[in-house]
């Protein structure tokens, strides 16, 4: 099946659809054309070329194969009820993954100070400082606090 040079089946039930598709947009870059649409009618032209591209490359036959693993697997989870308790296990776990970044970034930098054993930002604040020379020195020492240096 599908040996290099031959002519499979799966090319020759394809070739009907390739040869419609790039007539279909062939006559649409006439019509462009026509219509004084260069711009349209070279679009339409790449898209005319796009089929048989497909075809020769194998990507049609590969689109099929996927296609039918897909419904392959779709029959699998209707009657297996073994990938019914995966299917809710894999749920669960993404509700779990998606449910404790979305309390990280309710939590803030505060929670991650906590679990790396820096003193969080109302520590800091209670530390006593020496009080900036001037006004840039202040900016300064603020933006480090704000990056937790």
């Amino acid at each position: 099946m599908g040996h290099h040079g031959n002519v499979s089946e799966y090319t020759l039930t394809s070739l009907p659809w390739v040869i419609v598709l790039s007539a279909l947009a062939g006559w649409l870059a006439l019509r462009a054309w026509r219509r004084s649409d260069g711009i349209g009618a070279l679009r339409w032209s790449g898209w005319a070329l796009v089929p048989p591209a497909l075809l020769l490359t194998g990507t049609i036959r590969l689109a099929g194969q996927v296609a039918g693993e897909v419904v392959a697997w779709g029959a699998n989870v209707v009657f297996n009820p073994a990938m019914w308790i995966g299917c809710v296990v894999a749920t669960v776990a993404v509700a779990m993954i998606a449910g404790a970044a979305a309390l990280r970034r309710r939590a803030g930098p505060a929670a991650v100070d906590r679990r790396s054993g820096k003193p969080t930002a109302v520590e800091r604040s209670s530390s006593s400082r020496a009080a900036p020379v001037d006004d840039d020195m202040a900016e300064i020492e603020e933006i480090l606090r704000r990056r937790g240096i």
